[in-house]
C-alpha cells in the first residue's frame, strides 16, 4: 500500500540508482516531488552520472513530479546552511504539506526536523521496502552503498548488523 507523499533530494535518487533500487520510490510512495534545484543538479549538471537517466525518465513518465518552490525567501535563508536542493526539498514539503522529505545529509535532516518536516533517508527507504515485503538483501545493499562512498557510522552499521557472538 502506497501511503506517503514525499519530496526527494539528490542523494536519495543517486544512492538508490547506484544500488539498482530506484524503482522502490515508485512502488513505495503515493506521490513523489522533485524541486527544480534537485532536477537541475541530477539531470542537467549531472548528465551521464548515476541517477541522471533514471530521474529524467521518471519525470518524463510522470511518476516523479517536478515542482517549483514558491517561497524563495525561505529557500534563501536555508541555503546559508544547506545546499539549494536540500533547502528546496524542505520548503516544498512545507508548501505541499508532504509527509516526508527524502534526505540523507545529517544537517539537512536536523534542519527539516526543526521545521516540522519528517525525514527518511536511503536506509529508511530500504527498511520500508523490506517491511512491505520486497526481497532485498539489506546487508548487501548497505555494503554496496558504503563501497560507493555513502557515509554510515560504524556504530550504526554494528547496530544494523551485529557480530555473531
Amino acid at each position: 500500500m502506497k501511503a506517503f507523499r514525499v519530496a526527494v533530494d539528490s542523494s536519495c535518487l543517486i544512492g538508490l540508482a547506484q544500488v539498482e533500487q530506484f524503482e522502490l520510490l515508485k512502488e513505495l510512495f503515493l506521490e513523489i516531488y522533485i524541486p527544480n534545484a534537485v532536477y537541475d543538479e541530477i539531470v542537467v549538471k549531472g548528465k551521464g552520472k548515476d541517477g541522471s537517466d533514471e530521474t529524467e525518465s521518471a519525470v518524463k513518465d510522470g511518476w516523479i513530479l517536478k515542482k517549483t518552490v514558491t517561497d524563495d525567501v525561505a529557500v534563501s535563508a536555508l541555503t546559508t546552511i544547506l545546499g539549494k536542493g536540500e533547502a528546496e526539498v524542505i520548503i516544498l514539503c512545507k508548501e505541499l504539506k508532504l509527509e516526508y522529505a527524502l534526505i540523507d545529509e545529517r544537517i539537512a535532516r536536523d534542519m527539516a526536523v526543526l521545521m516540522g518536516v519528517n525525514t527518511i533517508g536511503v536506509l529508511g527507504i530500504i527498511d520500508l521496502a523490506i517491511e512491505r515485503g520486497f526481497a532485498i538483501d539489506k546487508k548487501k545493499v548497505v555494503d554496496q552503498l558504503i563501497n560507493l562512498g555513502f557515509r554510515i557510522s560504524d556504530k550504526l552499521y554494528k547496530k544494523m548488523f551485529p557480530e555473531p557472538e
